[in-house]
């Protein structure tokens, strides 16, 4: 199972390239914690319309609300307070299931490394689209040229794409 953060699912909606994920992973089930629900509504009712294309995912079935287990919620009280909710959420999941995360935080990113969750960043992603022969070096070019002039940043370590 792959568990999807807030902040890649956000991303990928900007850039209208949310269904690159199914791709990516074929084999494996799409799914989000309640909490990462939660965050991507709050922030349609705020009006980043975008992300209405990754609830019509979840409506459908094609990304999988989780309902938080007991010992999910046992485990996010050890987590670093700094966390959202949805991280903790996410990561919570991915310890008890041994799950994939894709996340963007870097101290989530980090801490999954530390305790053995395999995790997937922005530019992992991207990379591994290319990789995998999923779309062309020129269109990943082209989908980090959106997503940092809609998310108005500088994706840094993004010369770690094209690597042999």
């Amino acid at each position: 199972m792959i568990i999807c953060d807030t902040n890649v699912l956000s991303t990928f909606a900007r850039a209208n390239e949310l269904g690159l994920l199914f791709k990516l992973f074929p084999k494996h089930e799409l799914a989000i914690p309640q909490a990462v629900y939660e965050e991507i509504s709050e922030a349609m009712r705020r009006g980043f319309t975008f992300l209405e294309s990754a609830l019509k995912f979840v409506d459908s079935g094609q990304i999988h609300l989780l309902t938080f287990t007991t010992e999910e919620k046992i485990e996010c009280t050890v987590l670093p307070k700094t966390f959202g909710r949805g991280e903790s959420e996410a990561i919570a999941i991915c310890l008890r299931q041994r799950s994939i995360l894709l996340s963007n935080d870097k101290r989530a990113r980090n801490y999954c490394q530390a305790h053995g969750i395999e995790v997937y960043d922005l530019v992992r992603l991207l990379r591994a689209l290319w990789k995998e022969k999923i779309v062309s070096r020129q269109r990943v070019q082209k989908i980090v040229a959106k997503i940092e002039k809609l998310e108005n940043i500088v994706i840094k370590n993004k010369n770690e794409l094209f690597k042999k």
